[in-house]
């Protein structure tokens, strides 16, 4: 159980009592059908992405490896870098991507393998996982937004985050293994098929800190798109 749960709004310096705190594991959770995508965010000040990888999704073109279990994860996120699509190496891209995650252009954010959810109605719990290296971050970002949208396939039953329960977003230090703070998404959603569930900003002093934020958008991944670029 993490150390500080959040309130929508509240913000935890992640970096201010922390000196050796570098590499996150960000985990967004949720319960209920359909597929749900999480997503991230590097913004300038701005509040735009000034590089189109800088725009971490499923279907990212600059991707690393996954991070398969046989080592530490602290190791995996020390040696991340850059596998560029070989056919010698994957035979087609389908298998690329499949072996492969999102990864932002300074290499400081992996994104998360796609997660397509869980078609039972009562829901099991399904979710994604990002990891982000702080040491890495160039210093034109100054936020990073982690979101969740919902993908509706044509002639589906159409899902909003009405239908989704217990969406939760934790940030855990990979070193310690700790999880240091967390967010409950309480809201009343309705029509929304897009959310910014937390966002990690550096503050005035040029400390990290995470923020509960928790806001819905009608018009799913392309609304977030739009509001970014």
């Amino acid at each position: 159980m993490a150390r500080f749960n959040l309130d929508k709004g509240e913000r935890f310096n992640l970096t201010k009592d922390n000196e050796s705190l570098n590499f996150l594991r960000v985990d967004l959770s949720w319960e209920g059908e359909g597929d749900l995508d999480a997503e991230a965010f590097m913004l300038t000040e701005d509040g735009i992405i000034d590089d189109n990888a800088d725009f971490v999704f499923y279907n990212s073109e600059r991707r690393t490896l996954l991070f398969d279990g046989t080592g530490s994860e602290l190791d995996y996120m020390k040696n991340v870098k850059e596998a560029p699509y070989d056919r010698n190496q994957f035979g087609s891209k389908k298998n690329w991507k499949n072996q492969t995650a999102p990864l932002s252009t300074d290499d400081a954010l992996v994104g998360s393998f796609d997660d397509l959810g869980s078609d039972d109605e009562d829901g099991e719990e399904s979710g994604e996982t990002m990891r982000l290296d702080l040491n890495r971050v160039r210093p034109a970002i100054t936020e990073i937004d982690f979101t969740v949208t919902i993908h509706n396939a044509p002639g589906a039953r159409p899902i909003t985050f009405r239908d989704v329960k217990n969406p939760r977003i934790v940030i855990t230090n990979i070193e310690s293994g700790e999880e240091i703070c967390s967010y409950n998404l309480k809201e009343k959603f309705s029509s929304e098929t897009a959310v910014i569930a937390g966002a990690v900003k550096l503050n005035d002093d040029g400390d990290w800190e995470f923020e509960a934020v928790g806001k819905g958008f009608d018009g799913g991944l392309q609304t977030l798109v739009d509001l970014f670029t």
